[in-house]
């Protein structure tokens, strides 16, 4: 599963085709700075607006030890890292996500703020208590062991610790697929709010605040799915390099499942006792 995982995610020379985008976009190569990697950065449901709403929701504090997992480009974890003086780490399955998290982090003088590394949610290269707090963003819908995904992210936060999740869920029912994180439902695994909701509270956690996050998950896929019907901005956007040649499909098929609220997008906000 993790190997169909990883394949999905994977395309080649993503860093070089990002870095070719944003000089397309304008931007030099060999002068970027971290606002320039707004809109391209940020793979998940609502792209940098959720990312800052989420953010708000942490107890974050300069100098602690986040860690980031299932970490994609990188976006999250600069954000955290810049705006709240965090040093994060973030780790990812598929190799050419963690190539292009490191190209696109020094290419903006963060090499040294946040690092990313290869490797499995389910078997985290960490000692227990690592961190200060862990968090998880659009990663859950491709993990069918939620025990085990869980449950590695409480052995690694220290106790008073946090650990958030935004994630796809399922509401009333299936999204058409294909979409962004699977094309077809053998790699979609979908759980309920409160599904995930019990299941922390039996690995131990504090869940602290749910947050409904879906009427802004869909008005900011709808204003994507109507952005990329252009060819001229389709060819400026991220979409087509990260999520492949059907990205228009990918987009408009999880717009109208959250537009219908068969599915959801949710936060959950947790503590470690």
């Amino acid at each position: 599963m993790e190997e169909r995982v990883a394949a999905h995610y994977t395309r080649e020379d993503l860093a070089t085709r990002l870095l070719s985008l944003l000089e397309a976009q304008g931007r030099d190569p060999a002068r970027l700075r971290p606002e320039d990697l707004v809109g391209v950065e940020d793979m998940h449901v609502g792209g940098r607006a959720a990312t800052e709403r989420f953010a708000r929701s942490l107890p974050l504090q300069p100098g602690m030890e986040i860690l980031d997992i299932g970490s994609g480009l990188g976006g999250a974890a600069r954000y955290l890292a810049l705006a709240y003086g965090c040093r994060v780490t973030g780790i990812d399955l598929t190799p050419a996500l963690v190539a292009a998290a490191r190209t696109l982090s020094e290419r903006v003088g963060m090499g040294d703020r946040v690092r990313f590394e290869e490797g499995s949610a389910l078997d985290l290269s960490f000692p227990d208590g690592s961190f200060d707090g862990a968090y998880t963003i659009h990663v859950g819908m491709n993990v069918a062991d939620k025990r085990r995904f869980y449950g590695e992210a409480f052995r690694v936060v220290k106790p008073g610790g946090f650990f958030a999740l935004y994630d796809v869920v399922r509401l009333t029912g299936e999204p058409d697929y294909p979409v962004p994180w699977a094309e077809s439902p053998a790699t979609s695994h979908l759980a309920t709010p409160d599904m995930l909701e019990e299941l922390l509270r039996e690995l131990g956690f504090e869940v602290r605040e749910v947050i409904d996050r879906t009427a802004e998950g869909a008005a900011a896929m709808a204003e994507s799915a109507r952005r990329i019907a252009d060819p001229e901005a389709a060819a400026r956007a991220s979409a087509p390099v990260v999520m492949g040649g059907d990205f228009r499909a990918k987009i408009a098929n999880t717009a109208a499942a959250l537009g219908e609220r068969r599915l959801g997008a949710f936060e959950i906000h947790c503590r470690r006792p």
